[in-house]
């Protein structure tokens, strides 16, 4: 069970690092409830259940910290893939609180094209998933890319922080070229090349040093490329998630 959550919370809580050190130090003791008798057809047909309601709010209470990337985008990229494990009832509320803060228009615009280009990607299909996580083998692989990552990233946490990584620097990409978003993406090359907790402690610090500063503030970033962040996003999440259950589900029920 342990290696279940360290795996969620490696990427979902913040600081991610600090919750993997207490995972490991004996500090975290939930547990996952999983129903037997419950399915959902984008669920895992015939290898898990999806969760309970019980762990759907403590998922929905983990919404990851991915600074300099917009909160509301990482919240929606969230509910699409909660709503895609069986918890359809905290996507809807990340929902309306997205649209609350950045209107209805805008909300639903950004969720139908992402989901439409989650579809285009194949997030509707969990073999395909499971198959991209080596569920089925116990080896963890990478979400599609093409360059091969470092030996230390392919461990069973080192993948997630390198593909979260990748991806903050791809949208560091977006903003205006200063000395801190430089700082940034030299960080998040960083963890991609050692993908220890050390490296991701510092990008966390940059991100958040750079979500702050004023040279950015008025950055905008385009619907298409929000709508590719929030895709990938959504089908990183839910690889993570679908790991995490899979897991679970084996060690309680063999």
């Amino acid at each position: 069970m342990i290696q279940a959550v360290l795996l969620l919370g490696c990427f979902l809580l913040s600081p991610a690092a600090a919750f993997l050190r207490n995972a490991q130090n004996g500090a975290l003791t939930s547990q996952l409830a999983i129903t037997e008798t419950e399915h959902t057809p984008n669920m895992l047909s015939g290898q898990i259940s999806p969760p309970d309601p019980s762990t759907c709010q403590d998922l929905l209470h983990s919404v990851p910290s991915l600074a300099p990337l917009p909160e509301y985008l990482s919240n929606l990229a969230l509910g699409m893939a909660l709503e895609d494990i069986g918890c359809p009832t905290e996507a809807l509320y990340l929902q309306l609180q997205i649209m609350r803060t950045e209107g209805k228009d805008t909300t639903e615009t950004l969720l139908r094209e992402s989901q439409k280009r989650c579809k285009e990607e194949g997030m509707d299909n969990t073999e395909v998933i499971l198959r991209d996580l080596g569920g089925f083998t116990g080896e963890h692989k990478r979400v599609q890319r093409s360059v091969t990552p470092p030996e230390a990233c392919t461990s069973e946490y080192g993948w997630v922080l390198y593909e979260t990584a990748a991806l903050m620097a791809e949208f560091a990409e977006k903003l205006p070229s200063i000395d801190l978003v430089r700082e940034f993406k030299a960080s998040a090359a960083n963890v991609t090349q050692k993908c220890t907790f050390e490296s991701w402690e510092h990008l966390d610090k940059v991100g958040k040093r750079l979500i702050e500063s004023p040279e950015i503030e008025n950055a905008t970033i385009p619907t298409e490329d929000q709508v590719y962040f929030v895709a990938r996003l959504a089908i990183l999440l839910k690889c993570i998630l679908v790991d995490f259950l899979l897991k679970s589900f084996q060690v309680y029920f063999g």
